[in-house]
């Protein structure tokens, strides 16, 4: 067995190609049209909204099948599958080539996303746990968030196919490093279940539909709408009587697996909405240096979510994520209290704190919702929470819509977007508050007493 270490890392690596490649692609879009004579809103509806919806709607049932045929296989099959979409897109001779590998990279991250989490609750030591999965959840955060900048650097450089060719060599390294898994990790006998075609099919129409709401208007989104509540209202029905669901349902009447979702779905709303907001408002008085403010934020994410995880450790994950919810509440509120043309190094200081509170919160709230799981159903937990993430993502973008359409001033709609987000901080808090306080020298809690007392 390799060292723990090389466990997080081959997670790591694995569940960041996913974040990465939704937002590197980007930047790409106008070399892509050229080469292939493209109109650019079709090239960005297929590539990347596509890209996001296929990996919506591919995580359920991919954390249902890892949780079956057992994480390490499943691990290996989604590295295979994004491999291959890599290639194809690297290689890609059409438009349509690039975008059939774009859905290959989508199915096989679904896999890889919540059995590299997985991995990690299975093969670290629960009192290690939270910090371990501050490390993931910062990985993810990170790449998310220089995709952008990563994409601007390579396509000039290499050209835009590089952008497909640079995550084979990153999943060999993450090959490399994983230890060996066995596979009777999956559920016992699930092999003779039959798979739930029903659940997955539902559940992708609920997601495409009610994504597709948040587009449309008028007459379509009344439609949309109303297909995504005959699907949902359906698939309710169905994942009640089925013997292995694609969403098991029991896990949302576990209250520290709701309350953690619920952390990570409104931190990431805030998170991923700053992304987009804090160019948008201040880029034209700070110019190029708000890459830098923002880079500020990812950077504090990443180098507190070990000390995030390691203090929930000692002194409980419930006092560390109300802490984070409530710090990063008033980093938001620190932003919208700027004027129109901050000083970078205001701004910077300001997000740094937001990033301190996204560390200090996300590996707590993944091992606080993960651990209230039991370890056959780990996957499927670990992709429901990355459904929750993506969702609370997808909100941050139509609520950020709505607040900048308010009124004809610009200081009105950016008061209306912080206070929204700094809400969403407050509202983690919250939650937070909701989740065990287990201190260092106590037993830790796992699974199996979760469920025991259940």
């Amino acid at each position: 067995m390799r060292p723990r270490g090389h466990i997080l890392i081959a997670a790591a690596l694995g569940a960041a190609l996913n974040p990465l490649n939704s937002t590197m692609i980007a930047v790409a879009l106008p070399a892509m049209r050229a080469d292939f004579s493209a109109d650019p809103s079709t090239v960005t509806l297929l590539v990347v909204t596509g890209y996001l919806i296929a990996t919506l709607v591919c995580q359920m049932p991919a954390g249902s099948v890892a949780d079956r045929i057992g994480h390490g296989r499943a691990l290996s099959w989604g590295r295979w599958i994004f491999a291959a979409g890599a290639a194809a897109g690297a290689f890609a001779p059409t438009l349509s080539a690039v975008v059939a590998g774009r859905l290959l990279m989508a199915a096989g991250g679904s896999l890889m996303v919540p059995t590299s989490m997985a991995l990690v609750r299975v093969g670290v030591a629960a009192e290690r746990r939270a910090r371990a999965f501050g490390t993931l959840g910062a990985v993810m955060g990170v790449a998310a968030a220089i995709g952008p900048a990563l994409g601007s650097w390579l396509t000039p450089l290499l050209g835009w196919r590089w952008l497909f060719a640079i995550n084979l060599p990153v999943i060999a390294v993450s090959w490399a490093l994983q230890p060996p898994l066995a596979d009777s990790d999956g559920q016992p006998g699930a092999a003779r279940v039959r798979f739930d075609w029903w659940g997955s099919a539902l559940t992708a129409v609920t997601l495409v539909a009610f994504t597709m709401a948040t587009r449309a208007h008028g007459q379509d989104m009344v439609v949309a709408l109303s297909v995504g509540g005959a699907a949902l209202a359906a698939l309710l029905f169905i994942e009640n009587r089925v013997p292995a669901p694609v969403i098991d349902l029991e896990l949302f009447g576990k209250g520290p697996f709701v309350a953690a979702a619920g952390v990570i779905g409104f931190q990431n709303l805030a998170m991923y909405s700053l992304l987009v907001l804090i160019p948008f408002l201040f880029g034209a008085s700070a110019g190029s240096s708000v890459g830098v403010a923002i880079m500020a934020m990812t950077g504090a994410m990443a180098l507190t979510s070990p000390f995030g995880g390691r203090l929930a450790d000692r002194v409980g994950a419930r006092l560390v994520i109300v802490a984070g919810g409530l710090i990063g509440a008033a980093g938001v509120v620190a932003i919208e209290r700027l004027g129109s043309a901050p000083q970078p190094f205001d701004l910077g200081l300001r997000l740094l704190l937001v990033g301190l509170a996204l560390g200090l919160s996300t590996g707590p709230a993944q091992a606080a919702g993960l651990t209230a799981v039991a370890g056959e159903k780990s996957a499927l937990g670990s992709a429901t929470m990355s459904m929750v993430r993506y969702v609370g993502s997808i909100a941050g973008t139509v609520i950020l819509g709505f607040a900048l359409a308010v009124g004809t001033d610009s200081a009105a709609r950016r008061d209306v977007a912080m206070w929204i987000f700094a809400g969403a901080f407050l509202a983690s808090a919250v939650l937070g508050g909701f989740l065990s306080s287990t201190r260092k020298g106590a037993a830790p809690v796992n699974a199996a007493m979760i469920e025991r007392s259940a």
